[in-house]
């Protein structure tokens, strides 16, 4: 199965079936579906939904702490073809340096909350020196909110099913609507996002 999926009916038994240790790893690279997943399991009483949580977060300034690493070490990376092909073109690049050198803690949260700059944002970052320490206390500001607000809405989708569930005798039946209420709740916050950052993705 594959981890990257956005069908929750197909995400939440892989994640089941390959537990914490992969769940947190997959946390690092796709760190809301995954985590809306492992909630609606959790729900479903095959994990604990606090270390869940924990976990999630982990996952998140893992990465961060990761991509930080990347361009701090490998600074020249950032104006190389690699990150065009990602899309950070000079222009975004040195839009991103500006803003980072005058408004460190809102660059990196807008960073952070980009559906479209992504890790390579993160990357440019590290690449501008920006001091670790504030980098990490901005970084928690957008990592905590975000992992308790996917682990919980996929935990109370999953207890909403397993109530309906024991009403209509009909599970099967409400797991399309469930799973597409998640997947609608996840779109507009894309969608909301991307207005946001709307500055920096330009």
């Amino acid at each position: 199965m594959n981890p990257h999926s956005s069908d929750l009916t197909v995400l939440v038994p892989w994640v089941i079936n390959h537990g914490y240790l992969i769940f947190t790893i997959f946390a690092v690279i796709e760190g809301p579906l995954i985590t809306i997943a492992a909630g609606v399991a959790a729900a479903l009483g095959y994990f604990n939904i606090f270390i869940i949580l924990g976990l999630a977060l982990f996952g998140d300034i893992g990465g961060d702490f990761m991509y930080y690493g990347i361009g701090y070490v490998g600074h020249n990376l950032i104006h190389s073809p690699f990150s065009k092909f990602f899309g950070l073109s000079e222009k975004r690049i040195e839009k991103l340096q500006v803003l980072l050198l005058k408004h460190t803690t809102r660059a990196v949260i807008l960073i952070k909350i980009s559906p479209v700059i992504g890790p390579l944002g993160i990357v440019t970052i590290g690449a501008t020196r920006i001091k670790f320490r504030k980098f990490i206390r901005a970084a928690l500001y957008v990592a905590v909110p975000k992992s308790i607000f996917f682990a919980i809405l996929g935990y109370y989708s999953g207890q909403t099913y397993v109530e309906l569930n024991k009403m209509l005798s009909k599970g099967q039946d409400i797991i399309p609507w469930i799973a597409a209420f998640i997947l609608l709740v996840y779109f507009i916050y894309t969608l909301v996002m991307k207005k946001l950052t709307k500055g920096i993705n330009d």
